[in-house]
């Protein structure tokens, strides 16, 4: 009995190997895809999976899983190869977007006109351009006073002074020069607000569709032929591995915020209201995804794996490591044992009658 079922085991191993052998893996391929493809059309999304259960893989595999370290390693490394490729020294960037594309870009940002004028806005009224706009004028005001005929008119004897620099003036005449920074400040200060609205109103003027689209077109042509290296040529590997740090801690915090996890909910459970009650093929379908594309793509890139694991014995053995689990069973040895005991009586032959042509 122990050798018929070894018999049994060693033809079914053999008969499971010669499907991936001389590439008749494709053929097997096809059926299982065909197969598939035939039963996902009668199934539907929630049948097999739920909304819970995606927001817990997002959970796990997302929100809670570490950055592995050697994730990191590799993007500064390959980060780092991009910035040496050769390709940059010979790659400009009309080689990679074409200038319809650009164009379209310019349109879109000339679009954005509330946008716009919100982001000068905020700009113009933050601190930092209040302290800069002031500071300009006041240097600007300042060298003027000191510099043109007009103090020179008014305060005798000080012509002479000028010549030699507002250094002279300040050494010579020190309460002259504090009493202008003095004057020019407050006159800043006074005026600050009116001199921002202005600016705002300057820049949203200089800004329009007209000026917008120029720039654009000054911009291209600009940059347009000048090669990738040059433009990457501002930052080196170590600023691209900050920025990669500094973006990798951003990430780690921000998929743990509560925002974070209130969008990728409501996209799950928008999903699922969407294509939960339609059948996986039709899914699929609307994501570009057929049976072709599957089976060529299975073939194409496992080709190599299936022939290494069939070289080295490994797909037969892990195809006998299935099998003899049944082979050697309770089960398979009880049916083994009653069919020999069994064997069945042989069949009458059934004889088959003459024909007998109508001669009439």
């Amino acid at each position: 009995m122990k050798d018929l079922v070894h018999q049994l085991l060693e033809a079914h191993i053999e008969h499971e190997l010669n499907r991936f052998k001389d590439e008749r893996y494709k053929e097997t391929l096809e059926e299982e895809v065909s197969a598939a493809f035939e039963w996902i059309e009668k199934i539907r999304l929630k049948d097999v999976v739920t909304p819970e259960q995606v927001l817990g893989i997002i959970r796990r595999n997302v929100v809670e899983l570490p950055v592995a370290d050697g994730i990191m390693d590799v993007s500064r490394d390959m980060s780092g190869k991009v910035l040496a490729s050769s390709w940059n020294k010979k790659t400009a960037l009309d080689d990679i977007v074409l200038r319809k594309q650009f164009d379209e870009i310019v349109q879109k940002a000339v679009s954005l006109k509330k946008v716009r004028k919100d982001l000068i806005q905020r700009f113009v009224n933050s601190s930092a351009y209040a302290q800069q706009i002031s500071e300009v004028l006041f240097t600007g005001i300042k060298e003027y006073m000191l510099t043109e005929n007009f103090v020179a008119r008014k305060v005798p004897g000080i012509s002479s002074l000028i010549k030699a620099g507002t250094f002279a003036v300040s050494k010579t005449m020190p309460s002259l020069e504090a009493a202008i920074e003095s004057r020019v400040k407050e006159y800043i200060e006074s005026n600050l607000e009116k001199t921002i609205t202005r600016s705002e109103r300057s820049l949203n003027e200089y800004f329009d569709t007209n000026q917008f689209n120029d720039s654009g077109e000054e911009i291209w042509e600009s940059i347009a032929e000048t090669p990738l290296s040059e433009h990457f040529s501002a930052i080196d590997a170590k600023d691209l591995e900050d920025f990669i740090t500094i973006g990798s801690d951003f990430w780690l915090h921000f998929r743990k915020t509560p925002y974070f996890k209130g969008i990728y909910t409501e996209l799950v459970k928008y999903f699922f209201k969407k294509y939960g009650d339609r059948t996986l093929d039709v899914i699929l379908e609307d994501f570009g995804v057929t049976r072709e594309m599957v089976i060529l793509e299975l073939t194409e890139n496992l080709s190599c794996g299936i022939g290494k694991a069939l070289s080295t014995g490994y797909l037969e053995a892990r195809i006998r490591a299935r099998l003899e689990s049944f082979y050697f069973s309770e089960k398979a040895a009880s049916l083994v044992s009653e069919k020999k005991a069994s064997p069945g009586k042989p069949g009458k032959k059934k004889v088959s009658k003459p024909v007998v042509s109508d001669l009439n």
